[in-house]
């Protein structure tokens, strides 16, 4: 694999030097990097402004029993689209992928901003859901394929700072467009960035692997892994006598459809790529577990405002962002088992301290703590991929990939559903919220435990051996 800027990767050592940040913005290149932060620009302000006017769309729509699958039908499709879209890439070519992907998510944005029920709502924003897990997958991908070894910790800590804009003016933004011009320009704003990151990105892809013929599609497998996902996390949000049945049969249906996907040995954590993919889902579960439930506990239990609250979680995103900083400088000198376990640890004084917030502790020491856990996110959830990018052979990089997205997705919202089952069981128990949230942080905590040995079984470098 060789750069039109740089020539070919071999020339640089084949080992991460000191790359300077303006390398990734140079010629060709640093057109397709600005396309790049465009779209996970993008998806982040979606993110982050649809769960601020969901009340609003609720209050115009109804639709309240469909409120829960508004907001979590785009982890749904993202499910099925992140392993379909890593062999599609193989396949076709990532840039004629993201292409389509970009009018798929462009659809779900069009669909619901002329939503005229929850219902459209939901659907809408699952093939937002669609359309983003592609381009999760894509954007790595392309990192993997078209980036100097060297420099593809510049663009991963690039990429990570791109929601520190939106994290701190997003909600903001979307609050004053649903109670000024209406919800439905929360949707129909971004469009005009969509279509500058295509006009950036597509071009400068033409150089991409035009993709390979014969590569497989898995379709079954991911449809049905979304199908168990949604029917275990649907159980675990509605607290009643049919939930235990309804959530193993949930694992059930998905389980199996998992492991055809992910590497073989990742429920294990066998060294090497399947120990990388055990250890995003539990990375990312140790965190979010905790990270939706902070602002609950600081208002609920601790009777701060929800601007106060707000505070922790723009902080915690700050924060992600500094620690992919320093962890950019870091990978020459690091290896992945050492970043990996340090981020961890991060998380797990980060966790002991927001949880030492329910039994009267000053609250500063929960912002710390949760300040922390962000760095430590931004330190380990980057070495991730990049240890993949390094191990996988040459032409797998995009199937690689995205079983370890897939399962950095999967650990998202099993996190979040389990902590979230951990408080409604708490609430239908009679018992108090204190309860509840122990049982999130609890789980949060669990996961980052066994973040440790699973660490030590990553990949040895990030160097290429190509």
């Amino acid at each position: 694999m060789s750069d039109p800027n740089t020539g070919p990767e071999g020339a640089e050592g084949g080992h991460f030097g000191p790359a300077r940040w303006r390398e990734v913005f140079h010629g060709r290149r640093g057109r397709l990097t600005a396309g790049l932060l465009l779209l996970e620009a993008l998806v982040a302000v979606q993110v982050l402004v649809v769960t601020t006017i969901l009340p609003a769309i609720r209050a115009d729509l109804g639709g309240l029993r469909l409120y829960g699958w508004a907001l979590s039908a785009s982890s749904f499709a993202a499910f099925a689209a992140i392993p379909i879209a890593g062999h599609a890439a193989d396949r076709f070519g990532p840039r004629k992928l993201l292409a389509w992907m970009l009018g798929v998510f462009l659809a779900g944005m069009g669909l619901s901003a002329a939503a005229p029920s929850m219902l459209a709502v939901a659907v809408g924003r699952f093939l937002q859901g669609a359309g983003s897990g592609s381009l999760y997958a894509v954007s790595l991908l392309t990192v993997a394929k078209t980036y100097p070894t060297r420099l593809r910790p510049r663009v991963l800590a690039l990429l990570a700072s791109m929601w520190i804009l939106p994290g701190l003016l997003g909600p903001p933004l979307g609050a004053i467009l649903a109670t000024t011009v209406g919800w439905r320009w929360a949707f129909l704003a971004p469009i005009p960035i969509l279509v500058l990151a295509a006009w950036l990105v597509l071009p400068a892809m033409r150089e991409a692997p035009t993709g390979v013929e014969g590569v497989r599609l898995p379709i079954r497998g991911p449809v049905q892994l979304m199908s168990g996902a949604a029917l275990f996390l649907g159980a675990l949000t509605d607290a009643r006598v049919w939930t235990a049945p309804l959530a193993v049969l949930g694992l059930v249906i998905a389980l199996p459809a998992l492991s055809q996907i992910v590497p073989a040995g990742t429920f294990r954590a066998a060294p090497g790529l399947p120990a990388a993919a055990a250890a995003a889902f539990l990375l990312s579960a140790a965190f979010f577990a905790i990270d939706g439930f902070v602002p609950l506990m600081l208002t609920a239990w601790r009777g701060l405002s929800v601007g106060e609250a707000s505070i922790v979680v723009t902080a915690s995103t700050v924060a992600w962002s500094l620690g992919s900083w320093w962890q950019s400088r870091r990978v020459g000198s690091w290896t992945p088992r050492e970043l990996v376990a340090t981020g961890a640890a991060l998380i797990g004084v980060g966790t002991v301290a927001v949880a030492a917030g329910l039994w009267g502790v000053p609250i500063l020491v929960s912002y710390i703590g949760w300040g922390l856990a962000g760095i430590g996110m931004g330190v380990a959830f980057p070495t991730i991929p990049l240890a993949v990018m390094a191990e996988a052979g040459e032409g797998s990089e995009s199937s690689e990939l995205s079983s370890t997205l897939l399962m950095d997705t999967l650990g998202v919202a099993i996190g979040a559903g389990l902590g979230g089952a951990s408080v409604a069981l708490a609430a239908a128990s009679g018992a108090s919220l204190r309860v509840g949230l122990s049982g999130a942080f609890g789980v949060g905590l669990v996961a980052t435990l066994l973040l440790f040995p699973v660490a030590r079984r990553l990949p040895r470098g990030l160097s290429s051996s190509r």
